[in-house]
């Protein structure tokens, strides 16, 4: 199967004061679809509810008893993460790290969860799990600084 290529410039337009009352733009919506599979835990089936299958926030929280307001803030803060270019970095590099930087990285940068909550769901220490992140983190900075001295690319792939 090829992988597609997706042009990153839907990133520079996303904000966090999206709103929801608007017709979705059908090529943002299916991107964000995509972004949305490497999500985990239930912010992954909230925003695919609402960029896949188009339903509104109102009739999610409807389904899953909750409150439309913390529906919204939850799907605001997943596609601010999805926004982070350290998101796409973790999808395309972490096939080439140890197990444990892996998990730390799908914890953090995917799952969305705090460094003391990693450090709790993975039986690790918080210490270990800071410089996990700290290493992705600056592996990350580094490539902006290689891929900064060439022309930029705008154009990502998902891995295989």
């Amino acid at each position: 199967m090829q992988s597609r290529v997706y042009q990153a410039d839907w990133l520079d337009q996303l904000s966090t004061g999206v709103d929801f009352r608007i017709k979705k733009d059908a090529e943002l919506a299916d991107t964000i679809a995509v972004r949305a599979q490497h999500l985990r835990g239930h912010d992954r089936e909230l925003v695919l509810a609402m960029y896949r299958d188009g339903l509104p926030a109102t009739q999610i929280a409807r389904v899953g008893n909750l409150d439309p307001r913390q529906v919204r803030r939850r799907i605001k803060i997943a596609l601010a993460r999805m926004a982070d270019p350290v998101f796409i970095f973790v999808l395309t590099h972490k096939s080439g790290w140890s197990t444990t930087r892996r998990k730390v990285a799908r914890s953090i940068f995917q799952a969305g969860l705090s460094i003391r909550q990693t450090a709790e769901s993975l039986d690790l220490k918080i210490h270990q799990v800071r410089r996990h992140r700290a290493a992705i983190i600056e592996q990350y900075e580094s490539s902006c600084h290689q891929n900064a001295k060439r022309s930029p690319d705008r154009n990502w792939r998902y891995p295989k």
